[in-house]
Protein backbone atom coordinates (compact mmCIF):
# COMPACT_ATOMS: atom_id res chain seq x y z
CA UNK A 1 0.00 0.00 0.00
CA UNK A 2 1.19 3.53 -0.79
CA UNK A 3 1.66 5.28 2.54
CA UNK A 4 3.51 8.50 1.62
CA UNK A 5 4.12 10.41 -1.59
CA UNK A 6 6.50 13.37 -1.89
CA UNK A 7 6.75 15.41 -5.08
CA UNK A 8 9.20 18.25 -5.62
CA UNK A 9 9.70 20.65 -8.57
CA UNK A 10 7.40 18.57 -10.78
CA UNK A 11 5.49 20.65 -13.39
CA UNK A 12 3.66 23.37 -11.40
CA UNK A 13 4.18 21.54 -8.11
CA UNK A 14 6.76 23.21 -5.89
CA UNK A 15 6.69 20.69 -3.08
CA UNK A 16 3.86 18.40 -2.01
CA UNK A 17 3.69 15.65 0.61
CA UNK A 18 0.72 13.29 0.87
CA UNK A 19 0.07 10.79 3.63
CA UNK A 20 -2.33 8.30 2.12
CA UNK A 21 -4.51 5.80 3.90
CA UNK A 22 -6.16 2.49 3.06
CA UNK A 23 -9.44 2.27 1.19
CA UNK A 24 -10.74 5.05 -1.05
CA UNK A 25 -8.49 8.13 -1.33
CA UNK A 26 -10.07 10.95 -3.34
CA UNK A 27 -8.42 13.96 -4.99
CA UNK A 28 -10.67 16.87 -5.86
CA UNK A 29 -10.15 20.46 -6.95
CA UNK A 30 -10.85 22.92 -9.70
CA UNK A 31 -10.07 21.99 -13.28
CA UNK A 32 -6.41 22.70 -14.01
CA UNK A 33 -5.39 22.70 -10.35
CA UNK A 34 -2.94 19.84 -10.94
CA UNK A 35 -4.79 16.72 -9.83
CA UNK A 36 -3.68 14.65 -12.80
CA UNK A 37 -0.11 15.91 -12.36
CA UNK A 38 0.01 14.02 -9.09
CA UNK A 39 -1.01 10.82 -10.85
CA UNK A 40 1.55 11.50 -13.58
CA UNK A 41 4.21 11.82 -10.89
CA UNK A 42 3.11 8.49 -9.48
CA UNK A 43 3.51 7.07 -12.97
CA UNK A 44 7.25 7.61 -12.56
CA UNK A 45 7.18 5.40 -9.50
CA UNK A 46 5.43 2.73 -11.58
CA UNK A 47 8.28 2.79 -14.13
CA UNK A 48 7.03 5.24 -16.76
CA UNK A 49 9.58 7.00 -18.93
CA UNK A 50 10.08 10.71 -18.40
CA UNK A 51 11.68 13.75 -20.02
CA UNK A 52 13.21 16.88 -18.52
CA UNK A 53 10.10 18.83 -19.57
CA UNK A 54 8.42 17.81 -16.29
CA UNK A 55 10.97 19.80 -14.27
CA UNK A 56 9.57 22.98 -12.78
CA UNK A 57 10.71 26.17 -14.50
CA UNK A 58 14.04 27.53 -13.24
CA UNK A 59 14.84 24.31 -11.34
CA UNK A 60 17.56 21.80 -12.14
CA UNK A 61 15.90 18.66 -10.81
CA UNK A 62 12.50 17.18 -10.10
CA UNK A 63 11.95 14.28 -7.73
CA UNK A 64 9.18 11.87 -6.78
CA UNK A 65 9.50 9.68 -3.70
CA UNK A 66 7.06 7.05 -2.47
CA UNK A 67 6.89 4.88 0.63
CA UNK A 68 5.09 1.55 0.27
CA UNK A 69 4.04 -0.68 3.15
CA UNK A 70 3.39 -4.42 3.11
CA UNK A 71 4.93 -5.20 -0.27
CA UNK A 72 3.38 -8.14 -2.17
CA UNK A 73 5.39 -11.33 -1.93
CA UNK A 74 6.02 -11.58 -5.72
CA UNK A 75 7.58 -8.09 -5.65
CA UNK A 76 9.82 -8.96 -2.71
CA UNK A 77 10.87 -12.15 -4.48
CA UNK A 78 11.63 -10.29 -7.72
CA UNK A 79 13.70 -7.69 -5.88
CA UNK A 80 15.51 -10.39 -3.91
CA UNK A 81 16.48 -12.15 -7.12
CA UNK A 82 17.83 -8.82 -8.40
CA UNK A 83 19.99 -8.44 -5.28
CA UNK A 84 17.91 -5.91 -3.30
CA UNK A 85 17.10 -6.49 0.34
CA UNK A 86 13.50 -5.48 1.02
CA UNK A 87 11.65 -5.63 4.33
CA UNK A 88 7.94 -4.97 4.68
CA UNK A 89 8.42 -1.34 3.59
CA UNK A 90 9.99 -0.04 0.38
CA UNK A 91 11.06 3.48 -0.61
CA UNK A 92 11.27 4.30 -4.32
CA UNK A 93 12.68 7.63 -5.49
CA UNK A 94 13.17 9.03 -8.98
CA UNK A 95 15.19 12.11 -9.75
CA UNK A 96 14.86 13.81 -13.14
CA UNK A 97 17.72 16.15 -14.09
CA UNK A 98 18.05 18.71 -16.86
CA UNK A 99 21.59 17.43 -17.38
CA UNK A 100 20.14 14.05 -18.38
CA UNK A 101 21.65 12.25 -15.39
CA UNK A 102 18.37 10.81 -14.15
CA UNK A 103 18.53 8.49 -11.16
CA UNK A 104 16.34 5.84 -9.58
CA UNK A 105 16.76 4.76 -5.97
CA UNK A 106 15.20 1.61 -4.60
CA UNK A 107 15.55 1.18 -0.85
CA UNK A 108 18.43 3.66 -0.95
CA UNK A 109 20.34 1.81 -3.69
CA UNK A 110 20.56 2.80 -7.34
CA UNK A 111 18.18 0.85 -9.54
CA UNK A 112 17.88 0.42 -13.34
CA UNK A 113 14.70 1.59 -15.06
CA UNK A 114 13.91 -1.83 -16.49
CA UNK A 115 13.71 -3.34 -12.98
CA UNK A 116 11.39 -0.56 -11.81
CA UNK A 117 9.27 -1.06 -14.93
CA UNK A 118 9.04 -4.77 -14.06
CA UNK A 119 7.86 -4.29 -10.48
CA UNK A 120 5.91 -1.04 -10.99
CA UNK A 121 2.69 -2.59 -12.37
CA UNK A 122 2.66 -4.98 -9.40
CA UNK A 123 2.56 -2.19 -6.81
CA UNK A 124 0.80 0.70 -8.61
CA UNK A 125 -1.56 0.51 -11.55
CA UNK A 126 -2.92 3.65 -13.17
CA UNK A 127 -6.24 3.76 -15.03
CA UNK A 128 -6.94 7.09 -16.66
CA UNK A 129 -9.08 8.28 -19.54
CA UNK A 130 -6.04 8.17 -21.76
CA UNK A 131 -4.11 5.40 -20.05
CA UNK A 132 -6.32 2.33 -20.24
CA UNK A 133 -3.44 0.17 -21.32
CA UNK A 134 -5.03 -3.06 -20.22
CA UNK A 135 -8.26 -2.64 -22.16
CA UNK A 136 -6.67 -1.04 -25.21
CA UNK A 137 -4.35 -4.00 -25.76
CA UNK A 138 -6.33 -7.09 -26.85
CA UNK A 139 -3.43 -9.35 -25.93
CA UNK A 140 -4.09 -8.57 -22.24
CA UNK A 141 -7.78 -9.48 -22.33
CA UNK A 142 -7.06 -13.16 -21.72
CA UNK A 143 -5.45 -12.31 -18.36
CA UNK A 144 -8.58 -10.42 -17.28
CA UNK A 145 -10.74 -13.40 -18.24
CA UNK A 146 -8.44 -15.72 -16.28
CA UNK A 147 -8.57 -13.43 -13.27
CA UNK A 148 -12.39 -13.40 -13.39
CA UNK A 149 -12.56 -17.18 -13.65
CA UNK A 150 -9.93 -17.79 -10.95
CA UNK A 151 -7.67 -19.44 -13.51
CA UNK A 152 -4.57 -17.29 -13.11
CA UNK A 153 -2.61 -20.11 -11.46
CA UNK A 154 -3.47 -22.52 -14.27
CA UNK A 155 -2.54 -19.86 -16.85
CA UNK A 156 0.83 -19.43 -15.13
CA UNK A 157 1.39 -23.19 -15.33
CA UNK A 158 0.61 -23.06 -19.05
CA UNK A 159 3.25 -20.35 -19.37
CA UNK A 160 5.81 -22.54 -17.62
CA UNK A 161 4.93 -25.54 -19.77
CA UNK A 162 5.11 -23.42 -22.92
CA UNK A 163 8.56 -22.16 -21.95
CA UNK A 164 9.66 -25.75 -21.32
CA UNK A 165 8.25 -26.68 -24.75
CA UNK A 166 10.01 -23.75 -26.39
CA UNK A 167 13.28 -24.78 -24.73
CA UNK A 168 12.85 -28.37 -25.95
CA UNK A 169 12.10 -27.07 -29.45
CA UNK A 170 15.18 -24.86 -29.34
CA UNK A 171 17.41 -27.76 -28.27
CA UNK A 172 15.99 -29.94 -31.03
CA UNK A 173 16.36 -27.16 -33.60
CA UNK A 174 19.98 -26.49 -32.63
CA UNK A 175 20.78 -30.21 -32.76
CA UNK A 176 19.21 -30.52 -36.20
CA UNK A 177 21.02 -27.46 -37.50
CA UNK A 178 24.30 -28.77 -36.13
CA UNK A 179 23.60 -32.16 -37.68
CA UNK A 180 22.80 -30.63 -41.06
CA UNK A 181 25.94 -28.51 -40.92
CA UNK A 182 28.04 -31.51 -40.01
CA UNK A 183 26.42 -33.60 -42.72
CA UNK A 184 27.43 -30.99 -45.26
CA UNK A 185 30.95 -31.19 -43.90
CA UNK A 186 30.94 -34.97 -43.58
CA UNK A 187 32.31 -35.64 -47.07
CA UNK A 188 35.13 -33.17 -46.51
CA UNK A 189 35.89 -34.58 -43.07
CA UNK A 190 35.79 -38.14 -44.38
CA UNK A 191 38.06 -37.26 -47.31
CA UNK A 192 40.51 -35.52 -44.99
CA UNK A 193 40.58 -38.37 -42.51
CA UNK A 194 40.96 -41.02 -45.22
CA UNK A 195 43.64 -39.10 -47.11
CA UNK A 196 45.74 -38.46 -44.04
CA UNK A 197 45.22 -41.96 -42.64
CA UNK A 198 46.12 -43.46 -46.04
CA UNK A 199 49.34 -41.47 -46.09
CA UNK A 200 50.44 -43.17 -42.82
CA UNK A 201 52.49 -40.22 -41.75
CA UNK A 202 54.94 -40.38 -38.86
CA UNK A 203 56.38 -37.29 -37.16
CA UNK A 204 60.07 -38.23 -37.80
CA UNK A 205 59.53 -39.93 -41.14
CA UNK A 206 60.64 -37.07 -43.37
CA UNK A 207 64.09 -36.86 -41.76
CA UNK A 208 64.47 -40.64 -42.00
CA UNK A 209 63.54 -40.58 -45.70
CA UNK A 210 66.03 -37.82 -46.41
CA UNK A 211 68.77 -39.86 -44.76
CA UNK A 212 67.88 -42.98 -46.78
CA UNK A 213 67.74 -40.94 -49.98
CA UNK A 214 71.20 -39.60 -49.31
CA UNK A 215 72.55 -43.13 -48.84
CA UNK A 216 70.92 -44.46 -52.00
CA UNK A 217 72.14 -41.49 -54.00
CA UNK A 218 75.76 -42.30 -52.96
CA UNK A 219 75.50 -46.09 -52.90
CA UNK A 220 78.25 -46.70 -55.51
CA UNK A 221 80.69 -44.44 -53.72
CA UNK A 222 79.94 -46.11 -50.39
CA UNK A 223 80.39 -49.58 -51.92
CA UNK A 224 83.72 -48.72 -53.49
CA UNK A 225 84.92 -47.13 -50.30
CA UNK A 226 84.14 -50.30 -48.36
CA UNK A 227 86.02 -52.47 -50.90
CA UNK A 228 88.99 -50.16 -50.67
CA UNK A 229 88.97 -50.53 -46.91
CA UNK A 230 88.86 -54.34 -47.14
CA UNK A 231 91.82 -54.25 -49.57
CA UNK A 232 93.80 -52.09 -47.20
CA UNK A 233 93.02 -54.03 -44.06
CA UNK A 234 92.84 -57.67 -45.14
CA UNK A 235 92.83 -58.59 -48.80
CA UNK A 236 95.94 -57.01 -50.32
CA UNK A 237 99.48 -58.34 -50.33
CA UNK A 238 100.50 -55.67 -47.90
CA UNK A 239 97.27 -55.76 -45.89
CA UNK A 240 97.60 -54.14 -42.51
CA UNK A 241 96.05 -57.04 -40.60
CA UNK A 242 98.61 -59.54 -42.04
CA UNK A 243 101.58 -57.25 -41.47
CA UNK A 244 100.52 -56.37 -37.92
CA UNK A 245 99.93 -60.09 -37.22
CA UNK A 246 103.47 -60.93 -38.21
CA UNK A 247 104.93 -58.06 -36.21
CA UNK A 248 102.83 -59.04 -33.21
CA UNK A 249 104.49 -62.46 -33.08
CA UNK A 250 107.90 -60.81 -33.11
CA UNK A 251 106.88 -58.37 -30.37
CA UNK A 252 105.64 -61.16 -28.12
CA UNK A 253 109.06 -62.82 -28.44
CA UNK A 254 110.71 -59.56 -27.43
CA UNK A 255 108.38 -59.28 -24.47
CA UNK A 256 109.66 -62.61 -23.22
CA UNK A 257 113.07 -60.98 -23.06
CA UNK A 258 111.78 -57.78 -21.44
CA UNK A 259 108.41 -57.87 -19.70
CA UNK A 260 108.18 -54.10 -20.01
CA UNK A 261 106.97 -54.62 -23.61
CA UNK A 262 103.97 -56.69 -22.50
CA UNK A 263 101.69 -53.65 -22.29
CA UNK A 264 102.63 -52.71 -25.83
CA UNK A 265 101.86 -56.26 -26.98
CA UNK A 266 98.41 -55.97 -25.49
CA UNK A 267 97.77 -52.66 -27.22
CA UNK A 268 98.85 -54.08 -30.54
CA UNK A 269 96.67 -57.17 -30.10
CA UNK A 270 93.71 -54.93 -29.22
CA UNK A 271 94.30 -52.76 -32.29
CA UNK A 272 94.60 -55.87 -34.44
CA UNK A 273 91.25 -57.17 -33.13
CA UNK A 274 89.56 -53.83 -33.84
CA UNK A 275 90.98 -53.76 -37.37
CA UNK A 276 89.68 -57.27 -37.97
CA UNK A 277 86.23 -56.22 -36.69
CA UNK A 278 86.32 -53.11 -38.89
CA UNK A 279 87.08 -55.30 -41.87
CA UNK A 280 84.10 -57.56 -41.03
CA UNK A 281 81.75 -54.55 -40.75
CA UNK A 282 83.02 -53.09 -44.03
CA UNK A 283 82.36 -56.42 -45.74
CA UNK A 284 78.86 -56.64 -44.32
CA UNK A 285 78.08 -53.04 -45.23
CA UNK A 286 79.35 -53.59 -48.76
CA UNK A 287 77.10 -56.63 -49.06
CA UNK A 288 74.06 -54.53 -48.05
CA UNK A 289 74.64 -51.35 -49.93
CA UNK A 290 74.01 -51.30 -53.60
CA UNK A 291 72.57 -48.79 -56.05
CA UNK A 292 68.84 -49.44 -56.72
CA UNK A 293 67.23 -46.82 -59.00
CA UNK A 294 63.74 -48.19 -58.14
CA UNK A 295 64.25 -47.78 -54.40
CA UNK A 296 65.53 -44.25 -54.88
CA UNK A 297 62.49 -43.38 -56.98
CA UNK A 298 60.16 -44.77 -54.31
CA UNK A 299 61.85 -42.64 -51.67
CA UNK A 300 61.59 -39.54 -53.82
CA UNK A 301 57.89 -40.28 -54.44
CA UNK A 302 57.27 -40.66 -50.71
CA UNK A 303 59.01 -37.39 -49.91
CA UNK A 304 57.03 -35.67 -52.68
CA UNK A 305 53.76 -37.03 -51.18
CA UNK A 306 54.66 -35.63 -47.76
CA UNK A 307 55.50 -32.26 -49.32
CA UNK A 308 52.18 -32.26 -51.17
CA UNK A 309 50.22 -32.83 -47.98
CA UNK A 310 52.20 -30.16 -46.15
CA UNK A 311 51.41 -27.65 -48.92
CA UNK A 312 47.73 -28.66 -49.09
CA UNK A 313 47.11 -28.26 -45.36
CA UNK A 314 49.71 -25.54 -44.94
CA UNK A 315 50.95 -27.38 -41.88
CA UNK A 316 53.71 -29.56 -40.53
CA UNK A 317 53.40 -33.35 -40.36
CA UNK A 318 52.50 -33.09 -36.66
CA UNK A 319 49.77 -30.52 -37.43
CA UNK A 320 48.42 -32.67 -40.28
CA UNK A 321 48.12 -35.60 -37.88
CA UNK A 322 46.22 -33.28 -35.48
CA UNK A 323 43.84 -32.38 -38.34
CA UNK A 324 43.21 -36.07 -38.90
CA UNK A 325 42.42 -36.59 -35.19
CA UNK A 326 40.05 -33.61 -35.20
CA UNK A 327 38.26 -34.83 -38.33
CA UNK A 328 37.80 -38.28 -36.81
CA UNK A 329 36.48 -36.71 -33.58
CA UNK A 330 33.97 -34.62 -35.52
CA UNK A 331 32.83 -37.67 -37.46
CA UNK A 332 32.25 -39.48 -34.16
CA UNK A 333 30.36 -36.43 -32.87
CA UNK A 334 28.24 -36.53 -36.00
CA UNK A 335 27.35 -40.13 -35.27
CA UNK A 336 26.51 -39.10 -31.69
CA UNK A 337 24.33 -36.23 -32.94
CA UNK A 338 22.41 -38.59 -35.16
CA UNK A 339 21.78 -40.79 -32.13
CA UNK A 340 20.79 -37.74 -30.02
CA UNK A 341 18.08 -36.46 -32.39
CA UNK A 342 15.49 -39.18 -31.63
CA UNK A 343 15.86 -38.58 -27.88
CA UNK A 344 15.38 -34.83 -28.35
CA UNK A 345 12.38 -35.47 -30.60
CA UNK A 346 10.81 -37.63 -27.90
CA UNK A 347 11.46 -34.95 -25.25
CA UNK A 348 9.93 -32.27 -27.47
CA UNK A 349 6.86 -34.36 -28.23
CA UNK A 350 6.36 -35.14 -24.54
CA UNK A 351 6.60 -31.43 -23.69
CA UNK A 352 4.17 -30.55 -26.49
CA UNK A 353 1.62 -33.14 -25.42
CA UNK A 354 1.80 -32.00 -21.78
CA UNK A 355 1.41 -28.32 -22.71
CA UNK A 356 -1.33 -29.11 -25.19
CA UNK A 357 -3.35 -31.20 -22.74
CA UNK A 358 -3.14 -28.47 -20.11
CA UNK A 359 -4.05 -25.78 -22.67
CA UNK A 360 -7.09 -27.73 -23.87
CA UNK A 361 -8.30 -28.24 -20.29
CA UNK A 362 -7.86 -24.53 -19.56
CA UNK A 363 -9.62 -23.62 -22.82
CA UNK A 364 -12.74 -25.49 -21.72
CA UNK A 365 -12.78 -23.54 -18.45
CA UNK A 366 -12.25 -20.27 -20.30
CA UNK A 367 -15.19 -20.92 -22.61
CA UNK A 368 -17.44 -21.47 -19.59
CA UNK A 369 -16.04 -18.47 -17.72
CA UNK A 370 -16.54 -16.24 -20.78
CA UNK A 371 -20.31 -16.84 -20.68
CA UNK A 372 -20.51 -15.88 -17.02
CA UNK A 373 -18.17 -12.91 -17.55
CA UNK A 374 -20.44 -11.57 -20.31
CA UNK A 375 -23.56 -11.70 -18.15
CA UNK A 376 -21.99 -10.23 -15.04
CA UNK A 377 -20.13 -7.47 -16.89
CA UNK A 378 -23.26 -6.37 -18.76
CA UNK A 379 -25.03 -6.23 -15.41
CA UNK A 380 -22.22 -4.15 -13.89
CA UNK A 381 -22.18 -1.84 -16.93
CA UNK A 382 -25.89 -1.19 -16.61
CA UNK A 383 -25.36 -0.28 -12.96
CA UNK A 384 -22.61 2.12 -14.06
CA UNK A 385 -24.86 4.08 -16.39
CA UNK A 386 -24.51 2.07 -19.60
CA UNK A 387 -27.87 0.24 -19.72
CA UNK A 388 -27.68 -0.81 -23.37
CA UNK A 389 -24.21 -2.33 -23.14
CA UNK A 390 -23.55 -5.53 -25.04
CA UNK A 391 -20.29 -7.21 -24.05
CA UNK A 392 -18.84 -10.25 -25.79
CA UNK A 393 -15.65 -12.26 -25.58
CA UNK A 394 -14.54 -13.48 -28.99
CA UNK A 395 -12.24 -16.48 -29.23
CA UNK A 396 -10.18 -15.64 -32.30
CA UNK A 397 -8.46 -17.73 -34.91
CA UNK A 398 -4.72 -17.63 -34.29
CA UNK A 399 -2.40 -15.84 -36.66
CA UNK A 400 0.20 -18.20 -38.03
CA UNK A 401 3.48 -17.90 -39.83
CA UNK A 402 6.13 -20.24 -41.14
CA UNK A 403 7.74 -20.51 -37.70
CA UNK A 404 4.56 -21.75 -36.02
CA UNK A 405 4.03 -25.40 -37.12
CA UNK A 406 5.83 -27.04 -34.14
CA UNK A 407 3.33 -25.30 -31.83
CA UNK A 408 0.20 -25.78 -33.92
CA UNK A 409 -2.12 -28.74 -33.40
CA UNK A 410 -5.46 -29.11 -35.13
CA UNK A 411 -5.28 -25.56 -36.45
CA UNK A 412 -4.82 -24.12 -32.95
CA UNK A 413 -1.65 -22.23 -32.13
CA UNK A 414 -0.17 -22.89 -28.71
CA UNK A 415 1.36 -19.85 -26.98
CA UNK A 416 2.49 -19.11 -23.45
CA UNK A 417 -1.12 -18.07 -22.73
CA UNK A 418 -2.62 -21.28 -24.09
CA UNK A 419 -4.66 -21.79 -27.27
CA UNK A 420 -7.23 -19.04 -26.76
CA UNK A 421 -6.46 -15.65 -28.31
CA UNK A 422 -9.41 -13.57 -27.13
CA UNK A 423 -10.62 -10.01 -27.63
CA UNK A 424 -13.33 -8.07 -25.86
CA UNK A 425 -16.11 -6.74 -28.10
CA UNK A 426 -18.40 -3.94 -26.97
CA UNK A 427 -21.48 -2.03 -28.06
CA UNK A 428 -22.78 0.85 -25.89
CA UNK A 429 -25.84 1.51 -28.06
CA UNK A 430 -28.95 -0.57 -28.59
CA UNK A 431 -29.18 -2.10 -32.05
CA UNK A 432 -25.47 -1.62 -32.82
CA UNK A 433 -23.39 -4.78 -33.28
CA UNK A 434 -20.47 -5.24 -30.90
CA UNK A 435 -17.08 -4.19 -32.24
CA UNK A 436 -13.55 -4.48 -30.83
CA UNK A 437 -13.51 -2.64 -27.53
CA UNK A 438 -10.18 -0.95 -28.19
CA UNK A 439 -11.55 0.68 -31.35
CA UNK A 440 -14.89 2.16 -30.33
CA UNK A 441 -15.06 2.77 -26.57
CA UNK A 442 -14.81 6.40 -25.44
CA UNK A 443 -12.64 7.50 -22.55
CA UNK A 444 -15.54 7.64 -20.10
CA UNK A 445 -16.84 4.26 -21.23
CA UNK A 446 -13.38 2.77 -20.89
CA UNK A 447 -13.08 4.16 -17.38
CA UNK A 448 -16.35 2.62 -16.27
CA UNK A 449 -15.72 -0.64 -18.07
CA UNK A 450 -12.33 -0.86 -16.42
CA UNK A 451 -13.95 -0.26 -13.06
CA UNK A 452 -16.56 -2.95 -13.76
CA UNK A 453 -13.94 -5.43 -14.95
CA UNK A 454 -11.70 -4.74 -11.99
CA UNK A 455 -14.54 -5.20 -9.54
CA UNK A 456 -15.13 -8.62 -11.10
CA UNK A 457 -11.62 -9.72 -11.93
CA UNK A 458 -9.22 -8.18 -9.44
CA UNK A 459 -7.64 -10.61 -7.01
CA UNK A 460 -7.48 -9.04 -3.55
CA UNK A 461 -3.95 -7.86 -2.85
CA UNK A 462 -2.62 -8.74 -6.33
CA UNK A 463 -1.91 -5.05 -7.05
CA UNK A 464 -2.22 -3.16 -3.76
CA UNK A 465 -2.71 0.37 -5.15
CA UNK A 466 -5.00 1.37 -8.03
CA UNK A 467 -5.16 4.89 -9.46
CA UNK A 468 -8.27 6.05 -11.34
CA UNK A 469 -8.01 9.35 -13.21
CA UNK A 470 -11.51 10.85 -13.73
CA UNK A 471 -13.33 7.52 -13.81
CA UNK A 472 -16.50 9.61 -13.57
CA UNK A 473 -16.08 11.27 -16.97
CA UNK A 474 -19.42 11.73 -18.73
CA UNK A 475 -21.68 10.57 -15.91
CA UNK A 476 -23.66 12.17 -13.12
CA UNK A 477 -26.67 11.81 -10.85
CA UNK A 478 -27.61 8.34 -9.74
CA UNK A 479 -25.01 6.72 -11.99
CA UNK A 480 -22.30 8.72 -10.24
CA UNK A 481 -23.47 7.35 -6.91
CA UNK A 482 -23.36 3.81 -8.32
CA UNK A 483 -19.81 4.40 -9.62
CA UNK A 484 -18.81 5.71 -6.21
CA UNK A 485 -20.20 2.65 -4.48
CA UNK A 486 -18.40 0.43 -6.97
CA UNK A 487 -15.13 2.22 -6.20
CA UNK A 488 -15.88 1.76 -2.52
CA UNK A 489 -16.46 -1.93 -3.13
CA UNK A 490 -13.11 -2.34 -4.91
CA UNK A 491 -11.44 -0.27 -2.16
CA UNK A 492 -12.41 -2.95 0.36
CA UNK A 493 -9.53 -5.09 -0.97
CA UNK A 494 -7.30 -2.45 -2.65
CA UNK A 495 -6.03 0.99 -1.89
CA UNK A 496 -7.59 3.37 -4.43
CA UNK A 497 -6.47 6.86 -5.33
CA UNK A 498 -9.15 8.52 -7.45
CA UNK A 499 -9.34 11.91 -9.17
CA UNK A 500 -12.97 12.98 -9.41
CA UNK A 501 -15.23 15.97 -10.08
CA UNK A 502 -18.34 14.30 -8.67
CA UNK A 503 -19.55 14.98 -5.12
CA UNK A 504 -21.30 11.60 -5.05
CA UNK A 505 -17.88 9.90 -5.29
CA UNK A 506 -15.99 12.37 -3.10
CA UNK A 507 -18.54 11.91 -0.30
CA UNK A 508 -17.62 8.21 -0.07
CA UNK A 509 -13.89 8.82 0.41
CA UNK A 510 -12.06 7.32 3.36
CA UNK A 511 -9.43 10.05 2.88
CA UNK A 512 -10.14 13.26 0.98
CA UNK A 513 -7.50 15.58 -0.48
CA UNK A 514 -8.11 18.87 -2.23
CA UNK A 515 -5.73 20.20 -4.85
CA UNK A 516 -5.47 23.97 -5.14
CA UNK A 517 -3.55 26.23 -7.47
CA UNK A 518 -2.25 29.51 -6.06
CA UNK A 519 0.28 32.25 -6.82
CA UNK A 520 3.15 32.91 -4.44
CA UNK A 521 5.80 35.57 -5.14
CA UNK A 522 4.78 35.74 -8.75
CA UNK A 523 4.99 31.95 -9.28
CA UNK A 524 2.08 29.57 -9.77
CA UNK A 525 2.21 26.46 -7.62
CA UNK A 526 -0.03 23.56 -6.62
CA UNK A 527 -0.83 22.70 -3.02
CA UNK A 528 -2.48 19.53 -1.70
CA UNK A 529 -4.27 19.47 1.67
CA UNK A 530 -5.85 16.56 3.49
CA UNK A 531 -9.31 17.52 4.65
CA UNK A 532 -10.78 17.02 8.06
CA UNK A 533 -14.47 16.03 8.51
CA UNK A 534 -15.80 19.60 8.40
CA UNK A 535 -13.50 20.61 5.56
CA UNK A 536 -14.65 17.57 3.61
CA UNK A 537 -18.27 18.68 3.95
CA UNK A 538 -17.30 22.15 2.68
CA UNK A 539 -15.50 20.68 -0.33
CA UNK A 540 -18.42 18.39 -1.22
CA UNK A 541 -20.75 21.38 -0.87
CA UNK A 542 -18.53 23.36 -3.24
CA UNK A 543 -18.69 20.49 -5.73
CA UNK A 544 -22.47 20.48 -5.38
CA UNK A 545 -23.20 24.19 -5.48
CA UNK A 546 -20.27 25.96 -7.10
CA UNK A 547 -18.79 29.22 -5.81
CA UNK A 548 -21.85 30.47 -3.86
CA UNK A 549 -22.77 28.00 -1.14
CA UNK A 550 -26.14 27.99 0.60
CA UNK A 551 -27.02 26.42 3.89
CA UNK A 552 -29.19 23.95 2.01
CA UNK A 553 -26.20 22.91 -0.09
CA UNK A 554 -24.11 22.42 3.05
CA UNK A 555 -26.81 20.28 4.67
CA UNK A 556 -27.03 18.20 1.51
CA UNK A 557 -23.26 17.77 1.50
CA UNK A 558 -23.25 16.79 5.16
CA UNK A 559 -25.96 14.20 4.53
CA UNK A 560 -23.94 12.74 1.70
CA UNK A 561 -20.73 12.59 3.76
CA UNK A 562 -22.27 11.36 7.00
CA UNK A 563 -24.52 8.89 5.22
CA UNK A 564 -21.74 7.06 3.40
Amino acid sequence: MLRELRIKNFAVIDEVALELGPGLNVLTGETGAGKSIILNALGLIAGSRVSSEVIRYNEDEASVEALFEEMPEPVRRMLGEAGYEVDEDLIIKRVVSRSGKNRIYLGGSLCPLNLLADIGPSIVRIYGQHEHHTLLKPETHISLLDAFGGMTGEADEIGEQFRALAAAAERLSRAREALNTRKKEKDLLTAQAEEIAGARLRPEEEEELRAKKNILAHAERLYQGCLEGEELLYEGDNALVSRLGRYGSKLRDLAHIDGGLQATVELLESALAQLQEANVQLRRYAERVHFDPGALEQLEDRIAEIHRLKRKYNASVEAILAIEAEAEAELKALDHSEEEIPALERAFEAARQAAWAAAVALSVKRQRAAKRFKKELEKEAKNLGMPDTVFEIHFLEPEQNEDDPPFVVGGKKLTEKGIDPVEFYFSPNRGEPPKPLAKIASGGELSRLMLAIKSLALTPGAVPTLLFDEVDAGIGGGVAEIVGKKLKQVAASHQILCVTHLPQIAALADSHYVVRKEVNKGRTLTRVDRLGPDEKVEEVARMLGGIKLTEKTRRHAEEMVRGK
